[in-house]
């Protein structure tokens, strides 16, 4: 079977309030509108789709879905994730750490929101806790960010997201290769982008193991006063186990191609 449940989850972390005057460039700020609003274009597809909010938003959620099959689990975001937020804070406060960081990137969110950092982080253990506790019903599931539609181009016209992707496999999506002996350190430092993170699709019984394989990078990062977001963690999963991994190229100009190009409809 072809059909595909989505997973995604939405928190607000003050986006609203990184704007440019706090010497913050002008593309971060998003308000939560902004989200609700690229969410209400997902928001109508057909797929089974499984929503973590925080319980403020549930029934903004709710309304946007109507009657399709979701199922919305409420989430107080700051005491969940309270260790995983204090270790992350106290690498991103570090002298030594900060260092480490080339001067023309520091003003991006992975080196200085340990929200932004835990919410990016958690992606793979949001779907697994969906398929633990038993609300997949489809071999295949995706993780999409909830603001993974910018306006409706980005659906391609399609109502339900149906595609062959192998289930046996853990399916990123990659804007370079790995050159081998490039130290992750640099690729820290300098935001330097392999994996793309909007967009990450797996069999159901590949999802626990990709949540381990993350789990182990941001536990090795953290051993080693290091941290970093979503995209560097799908690569360190990637580099440990190459073989459960299949590659999808995208543009680096167009990460949100879901739809266009790997759309049974």
């Amino acid at each position: 079977m072809n059909d595909i449940t989505i997973v995604t989850a939405f928190f607000d972390i003050g986006r609203g309030d990184w704007t440019p005057d706090k010497g913050l460039p002008h593309y971060l700020q998003r308000t939560t509108k902004t989200y609700m609003d690229r969410f209400a274009f997902m928001a109508k597809l057909e797929n089974p789709m499984v929503v973590y909010t925080s319980k403020e938003f549930a029934g903004d959620v709710k309304l946007l879905r109507q009657d399709r099959p979701t199922d919305i689990l409420t989430i107080d975001f700051e005491e969940s994730f309270k260790e995983l937020k204090e270790a992350v804070t106290k690498v991103q406060q570090d002298s030594n750490y900060q260092s480490k960081i080339n001067p023309t990137q520091v003003r991006n969110p992975e080196y200085w929101n340990a929200d932004y950092v835990v919410v990016n982080a958690l992606k793979s253990s949001f779907v697994t806790k969906a398929i633990q506790n038993q609300l997949v019903k489809t071999d295949l599931v995706a993780w999409l960010d909830f603001g993974y539609c910018r306006d409706k181009t980005t659906l391609n016209g399609v109502t339900k997201w149906q595609y062959p992707f192998d289930k046996d496999k853990i399916h990123l999506f990659n804007i370079k290769d790995f050159v081998p002996n490039t130290f992750i350190v640099d690729v820290i430092a300098n935001n330097d982008v392999h994996m793309t993170g909007p967009c990450i699709v797996a069999g159901k019984d590949m999802w626990p193991t990709l949540e381990a394989l993350v789990y182990h990078s941001i536990t090795e990062l953290l051993k080693n006063n290091l941290i970093d977001d979503d995209q560097t963690l799908l690569l360190m999963s990637y580099l440990s186990k190459p073989e459960l991994f299949e590659l999808h190229k995208v543009s680096e100009n167009d990460w949100f191609v879901a739809f266009k190009e790997y759309n049974d409809n």
